[in-house]
């Protein structure tokens, strides 16, 4: 990003004429007659003004002395605006005019009343070191949708524009653009997140859909759609399955992680053998780290069929791939596995209406599959206040965290039977009727 400032006097004037400079550094907006967006300097007044014969055009500064120096301060003030605003990630005209009002002119720093939403996205969100790759890859895609929103409405979206009809109008286009509920409440999510930030950062008052918007607009996260998971058969396939590249046994590996521990992707590279237990005949290797979501603490014990795969590694974990690769690769290896039956669930629309889709059981596995997995294949044998401190659930969310029992009623009451007898045997004293 360079930085270059000319100053010129303003046109159509006579007299005492200001001098303007012109700061440019690579920015754009949408020009709605050329309908692409095109560059876009600063054109900043400095308070100072010269007569035009005072003026010299050629070499862009004035004839007198010290009015030179006046802009060579006042260039100098620019370029370390400028670098103060780079160093943070918040270069923007808007904020390039609001320091230089303050240092320049003596203007509050509580001027901003308006901020451009993708000039605020890219500084908060994309350009910040303190988020992960995957929520700054997040909010790029957020900019992208907004500069197609801005070409639809043929003008730049500035946070004081917002309003409920708008709002909507944007959110009609991701419907069309997207295909279930969950979808395009990210959407909403992004949008209530930034509109949220612009106010606390700048103390204005903004459109919040949450807050302004009716009850039947709202968009809701559906946390119990149906869902896939992989069995202990079909992971036994997985288990025997010898991949022929080194992008599949680290996908394979990857996979054995999250399906045996239970950890989410962004933790799935802290699960090591590190630790040790031994004590009253219980021994197992376990991992300690803290979770990136939920930033909390976590002693996940490492299973067997985990420890055997690190084992046929050469004790190497796999190498590093991003949640969105890694989700491409586990849908092929899911399919070299010969998990291709074709399935139906059925789904949310961005309309909220329900609807079935048919697709191959392989191209319906994800990342998460491996977490989904691991809760439903233990929750109806592993106490629920164990199993949520493995998984880093907070009991609170129980709800949450019974959602992956996908045992059928048959299943749940063979499992009743089985376990009120085993009940029933250790406990004679309380049960003086036997149930069974």
């Amino acid at each position: 990003m360079k930085l270059k400032i000319n100053f010129v006097l303003k046109t159509g004037m006579e007299g005492e004429i200001p001098v303007i400079a012109i700061i440019n550094f690579g920015y754009k907006e949408f020009d709605a007659l050329k309908l692409k967006y095109v560059y876009k300097p600063l054109k900043y007044y400095t308070g100072i003004k010269i007569a035009r014969q005072d003026w010299n055009e050629t070499l862009k500064q004035p004839f007198q002395k010290s009015k030179q120096n006046e802009l060579l301060n006042i260039q100098k003030t620019i370029e370390d605006v400028f670098q103060y605003l780079q160093m943070k990630d918040k270069v923007s005209n808007e904020a390039i005019k609001n320091e230089l009002d303050v240092k320049l002119k003596g203007k509050s720093d509580e001027v901003v009343t308006k901020v451009r939403l993708i000039d605020f996205i890219n500084q908060e969100f994309v350009h910040r070191d303190s988020y992960s790759l995957k929520t700054k890859q997040r909010f790029e895609s957020f900019v992208r949708r907004l500069e197609d929103f801005e070409k639809e409405i043929r003008k730049p979206l500035y946070s004081n524009d917002m309003n409920e009809q708008l709002y909507a109008q944007y959110m009609e286009m991701r419907r069309e653009k997207v295909k279930k509920q969950n979808s395009l409440w990210l959407s909403f999510a992004d949008f209530k997140t930034v509109m949220r930030r612009i106010a606390k950062t700048y103390n204005v008052d903004v459109f919040i859909p949450t807050v302004e918007i009716s009850p039947n607009d709202k968009v809701r996260f559906l946390k119990f759609e149906e869902k896939i998971y992989l069995n202990f058969e079909q992971i036994q396939k997985v288990i025997k399955h010898k991949p022929d590249t080194e992008r599949m046994r680290d996908t394979k590996l990857i996979f054995l992680t999250l399906l045996f521990t239970g950890c989410r992707y962004s933790d799935v590279f802290k699960v090591k053998p590190e630790f040790s237990y031994s004590k009253n005949g219980v021994s197992f290797d376990y991992a300690r780290f803290i979770t990136q979501k939920r930033d909390v603490e976590v002693v996940i014990p490492i299973l067997k069929p985990l420890k055997d795969a690190w084992k046929q590694n050469g004790g190497a974990i796999a190498h590093q791939y991003t949640e969105v690769a890694f989700n491409l690769n586990v849908k092929e290896l899911i399919r070299l596995c010969e998990m291709e039956e074709k399935i139906t669930l059925s789904f949310t629309n961005s309309r909220g209406k329900k609807e079935f889709e048919t697709k191959p059981f392989h191209n319906f596995v994800s990342s998460h599959t491996g977490r989904r997995s691991f809760i439903t294949n233990l929750i109806n044998y592993v106490p629920v206040t164990i199993l949520t401190k493995i998984t880093s659930h907070q009991l609170k969310e129980t709800s949450i965290i019974f959602g992956y029992n996908k045992t059928s009623l048959l299943e749940n009451a063979v499992l009743f039977v089985k376990e009120l007898g085993r009940l029933q045997e250790s406990n004679q004293d309380h049960f003086k009727i036997r149930l069974i």
